[in-house]
């Protein structure tokens, strides 16, 4: 995908076209790619039905747990708008990363989580659905099953 963004800009100005846009360019692609993996991951846990719909495990830990960090380290550090609904999202992330520390992950999600994840979707100005939450099958192009990426690596053996 950044290659295709990064050629129409070549294409447009060749000039314009340099390492630091293709930087850029990547970039902007990572930070939007982890707002949609939060939000997605906030969907799932907000909607039961959606739930059972995408999740044959229950998500690896460490895997989401660092999704939450790198998410509040992003929104945290970011430069937007003092009304952008991202900055209304850090406390609920920061309050969902703390009821995930002593959940057992599992399918049944503990409802203070699901609460938390609804907030955190209002904060984000996500409407509910008209059938609610709970019964909300999740959007229609989504790919049969979910998985979160494992964990990056720190090295060692």
């Amino acid at each position: 995908m950044a290659d295709a963004i990064y050629e129409s800009f070549k294409a447009q100005d060749p000039a314009y076209a340099t390492p630091r846009l293709r930087a850029g360019i990547e970039e902007g692609i990572k930070f939007l790619t982890l707002i949609a993996s939060v939000q997605l991951l906030m969907g799932i846990l907000a909607a039961p039905c959606f739930r059972k719909k995408v999740f044959q495990k229950a998500p690896n830990r460490e895997a989401v747990l660092d999704l939450l960090d790198r998410y509040t380290a992003a929104i945290s550090t970011v430069n937007m708008a003092p009304d952008a609904p991202d900055l209304r999202t850090i406390e609920p992330t920061r309050q969902i990363r703390a009821l995930m520390e002593t959940w057992e992950f599992s399918l049944d999600v503990p409802e203070p989580i699901v609460a938390v994840a609804r907030a955190w979707l209002a904060a984000y100005k996500t409407t509910e659905p008209p059938e609610g939450w709970d019964e909300w099958p999740g959007p229609e192009d989504m790919p049969p099953h979910v998985e979160f990426p494992e964990p990056p690596s720190r090295g060692g053996p």
